[in-house]
């Protein structure tokens, strides 16, 4: 038996502009989380994925590595223990500013792990049969890339990631 899990991540982002001594241009991004739950499964948010880069860059791009960078977003799955489930979630999704005149596209990187070490995450596929821990609890941390920045506003600007979770029974 098949138990079918939905989580929606309401994913916000806040970019500004902020002006140091120098006059060079800090742009800061920070992606929020929220999750409904349905079913027995539990999802903790531990941890926002965070950018942050100096404008001198000039950037056109900017990448989180799930695996190894500070910045990335942090998921715990709490399950029974042993279980095998199925994760699946999106690979892109574009941000929208709030006056709708602006959007960002972010491609998401997502490695996970059963226990609470991100150098030892190995990199999900867009579908992954994965075990929970003795503990019954999974690791997924978030990161990818943010595209789009040539003409960036400031602004708020939102997505959503959605996120599957099927018990194997």
């Amino acid at each position: 038996m098949i138990k079918y899990l939905k989580y929606v991540l309401a994913m916000g982002m806040l970019i500004g502009y902020i002006a140091d001594a120098q006059t060079a241009t800090q742009i800061t991004a920070k992606i929020t989380s929220t999750a409904n739950v349905i079913g027995n499964v539990d999802l903790i948010v531990l941890k926002d994925l965070e950018f942050v880069v100096s404008s001198s860059l000039s950037p056109t791009e900017l990448t989180i590595d799930p695996q190894k960078d500070w910045q990335s977003g942090q998921i715990k799955l709490i399950g029974f223990p042993k279980s095998l489930v199925r994760v699946t979630s999106e690979k892109q999704s574009i941000l929208l500013h709030e006056n709708g005149q602006s959007q960002l596209f972010f491609t998401y990187n997502i490695s996970g792990s059963p226990v609470n070490v991100q150098g030892k995450s190995i990199l999900l596929t867009k579908t992954n049969e994965v075990n929970l821990s003795d503990r019954g609890v999974y690791y997924l941390w978030m990161g990818g890339q943010l595209s789009g920045l040539e003409n960036i506003i400031p602004g708020n600007y939102t997505m959503e990631l959605k996120i599957d979770v099927e018990y194997i029974l």
